[in-house]
């Protein structure tokens, strides 16, 4: 996937996060893994590899409160290891989750 392709996915799963957190489905502490990383969407002079690993969080995370919502296992749902990730990463611009 190139680079811009992947922003704008990052930038689609930041607007399903925003839906999960407004219905409850998720909670802050629930994209906590992602928001360590402080890559968001509009970091665009982040390199590809970032914003992969912080599609890749997003989407586990997302995975993970769309499953236990509908009452399903969820410990069977690949990539978890990326939500106890410690990165340090420099911050960039903003990110639009931080303000729900």
């Amino acid at each position: 996937m190139r680079k811009n392709e992947l922003i704008h996915l990052h930038t689609l799963l930041v607007e399903i996060a925003g839906d999960f957190l407004e219905r409850g489905i998720a909670t802050r502490d629930d994209l906590e893994p992602y928001h360590r990383l402080n890559i968001g969407p509009m970091a665009l002079r982040s390199c590809r590899d970032d914003h992969e690993l912080a599609v890749r969080t997003l989407s586990t995370a997302l995975a993970v409160c769309a499953a236990r919502d509908l009452g399903r296992e969820t410990s069977t749902i690949p990539g978890q290891h990326l939500l106890g990730l410690v990165t340090e990463v420099e911050p960039t611009d903003s990110d639009p989750l931080r303000s729900h």
